[in-house]
């Protein structure tokens, strides 16, 4: 429409006169986009405007309780139990309390004012929130009235208190009667329990609880004492006797204690008697000895003296040999005797032992009911003392308060919204009126300088093919502009990849796979995974892409690689002479438009024929610019597109040529 009236007036100064006048523009008020985005705005606006400031007012108060969850009735519980605060919430919102809180709101008992509310309308207007990590619970009340929010709220923690204390009063007692059931149970067992171990002492003559107190046990201890002491006076008494033997096979004098100092005096007078004889020897011969009375008896009293000490060996010797084989014998029978009674004790101390085990049960289980009957006193007195007509698990931290603003609704940023969905809404019915009656704004016509305009139509006598104006060409899309693709038949590809080389043919399957031509110089023997068919991409599209058949096989041919021999990869003009080269071989006439461009040109459009989706052709020919992917448009094929999954990747010229 611009673009018409721009006409009109550029070639009005040109236009005779017997042409009809130029039409003057409309004023922009009187625009026809105006007064349909005006009158959707107010048709809008409007009632959204008297909606949002006819709201009435919010008003938000509340009260805070702290509880605690509910074990035994005499135990204490844990702290933060999230859990039982949830339980309390859907226990302040069942429909008993909510109930009674109706009851009581309009019985008037709370203030003495009676609010009419049912308990639908109780249940709309209050909440229960919980405060996050704690056993806090905020109980709130929302509604247009706030004077009687406080009263709403107040009655209905009454209520929930009233039927906790209830409900308390209730535990209290059955939980008291079930103590006291369960004490005078422990009470009996108790008495029983302790009669049978009484009568089990007796019949097995234990006479304390220590173990080694009792008459057996004690005796068997004596017992082993006194066998030690004999067995370690056996041991002494046969070593002194072995000592004594071997003292008399030495030679070795062995008296008895009190004829050792005796003998020891005969052995120096004879030792003296021996000196002074071999004194007399030295000094005067015999003969002289013989004839002094008194040297001559010196021989005579050594020799009694010898005599004499043998005598006292020889019987101290059987005195003290006797001695020793006595006691000995003496160690060895008190030994015996007291192995004897200890084995004959063995098996009464060992029957004793059994019985005291049994002893021992019998008397754990008396001190397990004991303790049993002293902690349910323990929990019946506290019960008693602590828990009577109180409840100390629920709190009231804060009590309903009277609010002074309203929470909402916010009528500034609602009227806000309200107008920017009126404009919006304008625009919207701007564009989809223009939409609807767009009409095709006529070809423009060429305006030569001092040439006027004709139309064939406004010319009396003058027939329609007489004149004809002179058009030009519309401006074309910037897609338009950019250079058409180029698709290459399927036969001109298989003939020039049959009559090209092993390293052609892999340059022109490998341009047939996705990569281009950068691409294909870059590859990598690390980016081939023949095993498992894929080709690994890098640079600013990485990508992974299947390896054909065709590729797959020329791959396997250690000769066919896009190398040099001094095993440096050819550059980007090396492959595309190489491309020419096997253009040139194939003898097809128009060898200069088959190009690495016009092959990798003809695999995309042969996908696009498919049906595949443009966004998807990413993912296996690289970044494509939007301007060349929208090219590409014209050549799919009308109806739903295909998935990438569906599209058959191998080029048919690939399909059944001689490798």
């Amino acid at each position: 429409m611009h673009n018409q009236f721009s006409r009109e007036i550029a070639t009005t100064a040109n236009t005779p006169h017997w042409l009809p006048p130029v039409r003057e523009p409309e004023p922009w008020y009187k625009s026809r986009r105006i007064v349909i985005f005006v009158a959707v705005f107010l048709v809008c606006a409007l009632p959204a405007l008297i909606y949002v400031f006819n709201r009435p007012a919010v008003y938000l108060s509340y009260a805070t309780l702290l509880t605690v969850a509910k074990t035994a009735i005499d135990q204490s519980s844990n702290d933060a139990d999230i859990q039982h605060v949830a339980i309390q919430k859907q226990i302040l919102l069942g429909a008993e309390l909510l109930a009674e809180t109706s009851r009581r709101l309009k019985s008037g008992s709370h203030g003495g004012v009676s609010i009419d509310l049912n308990p639908d309308a109780v249940r709309q207007m209050l909440d229960v929130r919980t405060v996050a990590e704690t056993n806090l619970v905020e109980m709130a009340a929302e509604g247009p009235d706030p004077k009687m929010l406080p009263a709403l709220i107040n009655t209905w923690i009454d209520v929930y208190l009233d039927a906790r204390a209830r409900e308390v009063s209730r535990l209290l007692g059955d939980t008291t009667q079930i103590l006291h059931s369960e004490l005078d149970s422990l009470s009996e067992k108790i008495t029983i329990k302790r009669a049978e171990l009484e009568r089990f002492r007796r019949h097995n003559d234990i006479a304390s609880i220590e173990r080694e107190e009792n008459e057996a046990l004690a005796r068997l201890k004596g017992l082993n004492e006194s066998l030690n002491v004999a067995s370690e006076e056996e041991v002494k008494a046969k070593a002194r006797l072995d000592a004594i033997n071997k003292a008399i096979a030495r030679g070795q004098a062995v008296v008895p204690q009190e004829d050792t100092r005796t003998l020891s005096l005969l052995e120096s007078r004879a030792q003296e008697l021996r000196e002074e004889l071999g004194d007399l020897n030295r000094r005067y011969t015999q003969e002289f000895l013989n004839l002094s009375p008194t040297l001559k008896v010196i021989p005579e009293q050594l020799a009694l003296l010898e005599a004499e000490i043998k005598r006292m060996r020889q019987q101290g010797q059987a005195v003290v040999l006797s001695d020793a084989e006595q006691e000995y014998a003496a160690a060895r029978q008190a030994a015996r005797e007291i192995r004897a009674q200890l084995d004959a004790h063995k098996a009464k101390a060992s029957e004793f032992s059994s019985r005291f085990v049994e002893h021992e049960a019998l008397r754990n289980d008396l001190e397990g009911l004991e303790s049993l009957y002293r902690e349910g006193q323990g929990r019946l007195a506290q019960i008693e003392a602590r828990y009577s007509g109180k409840y100390p698990q629920v709190d009231v931290i804060e009590r309903a308060f009277l609010p002074g603003a309203p929470i909402g609704p916010n009528y500034w940023r609602d009227a806000l919204i309200a107008v920017a969905g009126s404009m919006l809404f304008g625009l919207f019915c701007v564009w989809l009126s223009e939409f609807l009656t767009r009409k095709t704004s006529p070809e423009p016509t060429v305006n030569l300088a001092g040439v006027p305009l004709y139309e064939p139509d406004l010319l009396p006598g003058v027939r329609g093919n007489a004149l004809k104006p002179v058009t030009i060409l519309p401006h074309q899309h910037a897609v338009l502009d950019s250079p058409q693709p180029i698709e290459l038949p399927v036969e001109t590809v298989g003939a020039v990849f049959n009559s090209a080389g092993s390293r052609e043919k892999l340059l022109i399957a490998l341009l047939l796979s996705g990569p281009s031509l950068e691409e294909i110089a870059a590859i990598g023997r690390l980016d081939i995974d023949t095993g498992n068919g894929k080709l690994i991409i890098h640079g600013i599209s990485p990508r992974t892409l299947p390896i054909s058949p065709v590729a797959q096989s020329l791959f396997a041919n250690p000769a066919c690689q896009l190398i040099t021999p001094s095993g440096e990869p050819l550059t980007s003009a090396d492959l595309n002479a190489l491309l020419a080269c096997a253009a040139h071989d194939a003898g097809l006439s128009g060898t200069d438009e088959i190009t690495a461009d016009a092959l990798r040109q003809t695999y995309i459009i042969y996908l696009v024929k498919q049906g595949i989706r443009l966004a998807e052709l990413e993912s296996i020919m690289g970044y494509l610019p939007p301007t060349e992917l929208s090219a590409y448009a014209a050549y799919s094929p009308p109806g739903q597109k295909r998935p990438l999954e569906e599209i058959n990747l191998l080029y048919p010229g690939l399909q059944g040529v001689a490798l």
